[in-house]
């Protein structure tokens, strides 16, 4: 064996330290909580009492929109044009009632 031998060291990467480019950013959400969470008391209480009024809101909405939906009526949150589309439904059936009748009688 050579005295004082010494195995050549592998290139040092590019990719190492700041010089890293991997270039664009990667796309989607950032990693981490959407929101910080409050640290005072009331703050808490306030943040608690808003994150179960909004769960309760969506719960009662999307219970409506089960029932509409296996009702057959219009999936629509917006009463006046649910309302609307069942009016034109009613009066389209008693038309289609009407011309039935007419034919059973000529």
């Amino acid at each position: 064996m050579a005295q004082g031998f010494k195995p050549a060291k592998a290139a040092p990467s590019k990719a190492k330290g700041k010089a890293r480019s991997h270039g664009p950013k990667a796309a989607g959400p950032k990693r981490g909580p959407k929101v910080i969470a409050p640290k005072k008391r009331q703050a808490v209480q306030d943040a608690a009492q808003k994150q179960k009024q909004q769960a309760s809101l969506t719960r009662r909405i999307e219970g409506e929109m089960a029932g509409r939906a296996s009702g057959g009526g219009p999936l629509t949150i917006m009463k006046k044009v649910a309302d609307n589309v069942n009016e034109e439904k009613e009066k389209e059936k008693q038309r289609k009632e009407a011309k039935r009748k007419e034919k059973g009688r000529a």
